[in-house]
């Protein structure tokens, strides 16, 4: 299990609740700068002995603050108990916060001391790749935020559980019902294709094939090869410059079909298999897919996270463990049962097209890439 913390902006707020925000600001460093010395003495503490204008959770997040900053003093992990300035940022815990949408657009709702308010947030890749697992029911996936300052900007910092599994099962019923509206689309990335689509309940599915980027890579890398010869350093240097370009733009115009493939779905949600392992899981041996081996698949995922935003789409990581090997009807994995482009179960006899089962099983998956 791993946490990773990203940071939304919530767009402007007017100048009331500015001024709200940067007063329970104060309020919430003086609370733990009180508790801090209260400790010290020996004092056990609770919200209700803590006479500060705060609700009790946000009291409670500022005595567990000031408990950790002496923690970190006496295990020398700190040089000293640190004054806590107006600068802090208010801890939130995961029962007060919650993420919410209307109108096709993300909110994100946070306990104050006037009640809970739920604000519009910026909204950006990883913002429409995670809120749709954070919403009220969803309560396993939340971890305490912060509400930060930046002058007259605010920000809320999210920690989010990765590489855990979304069952769907009873156990977390919850989750199911906050993503039933939602049409998942699996994206298989490769080298003999560069990338295969399935929405698995239609059938639809549309496959990009290699062969293109291939055929560009060998006639830039012939290029360079016969002015290597010459000594033409410059011109090397331009050839590359050219192919990067057009990698780029083959990416961008890749990138728009892909997310032009989920906007023909009710509420699409794009799954993409996490891409860190590709060139060493893509056992390559054709010439073309030697070519295509460094493609830049990186810059793919950015650009399709970039387009899908623009559509209120959300785009998950997927861990790809054995979604090539597992059949997609009885979901028996083994690697037998993948022979390059052919799929066929060992124990059921299911035959399909190795990328499409892949696709479809990066579109079924429930486990979030770490």
């Amino acid at each position: 299990m791993a946490t990773q913390t990203f940071l939304v902006k919530l767009k402007k707020l007017t100048k009331k609740k500015h001024q709200q925000f940067c007063y329970e600001q104060s309020e919430f460093a003086d609370c733990v700068n009180h508790c801090v010395e209260r400790i010290q003495k020996g004092e056990k503490l609770s919200s209700k002995e803590v006479r500060f204008n705060l609700k009790s959770t946000i009291k409670n997040e500022a005595i567990r603050r000031a408990k950790k900053a002496i923690s970190d003093y006496r295990k020398g992990l700190a040089k000293t108990i640190p004054t806590f300035r107006n600068s802090i940022g208010i801890k939130i815990n995961n029962q007060n916060w919650n993420s919410v949408r209307k109108n096709g657009k993300w909110y994100i709702a946070f306990t104050t001391n006037k009640g809970k308010k739920t604000l519009p947030i910026v909204e950006t890749a990883d913002g429409q790749m995670y809120f749709p697992f954070l919403t009220p029911k969803n309560r396993e996936f939340r971890g305490t935020i912060e509400l930060l300052r930046k002058g007259t900007d605010w920000y809320v910092a999210i920690p989010i559980q990765v590489s855990s599994e979304l069952d769907l099962e009873e156990k977390h019923k919850g989750v199911k019902e906050s993503m039933q509206d939602y049409t998942f689309i699996g994206v298989d990335l490769g080298l003999r294709h560069i990338a295969v689509l399935s929405e698995p309940l239609s059938g639809k599915r549309q496959l990009f094939s290699g062969k293109e980027v291939g055929y560009m890579r060998r006639h830039f890398r012939s290029l360079r090869r016969s002015l290597g010869k010459k000594k033409a350093q410059r011109a090397i240097e331009r050839i590359g410059k050219k192919e990067s370009r057009w990698m780029k733009d083959y990416n961008r115009k890749l990138a728009k079909d892909i997310v032009d493939f989920a906007r023909q779905f009710d509420h699409p949600m794009i799954k993409l298999e996490r891409l860190d392992d590709i060139r060493t899981t893509c056992r390559s041996m054709t010439k073309t897919e030697k070519s295509i081996h460094s493609w830049p698949f990186y810059q793919l995922k950015q650009f399709i996270k970039e387009r899908a935003a623009k559509f209120n789409i959300p785009v998950v990581d997927i861990n790809p463990f054995k979604t090539s090997q597992t059949c997609f009807d009885c979901k028996h994995a083994e690697k037998g049962n993948r022979s390059q482009e052919k799929f066929k179960c060992k124990k059921c006899g299911h035959a399909s097209h190795a990328d499409l089962n892949a696709a479809n099983n990066i579109a079924v998956s429930t486990t979030l890439a770490a």
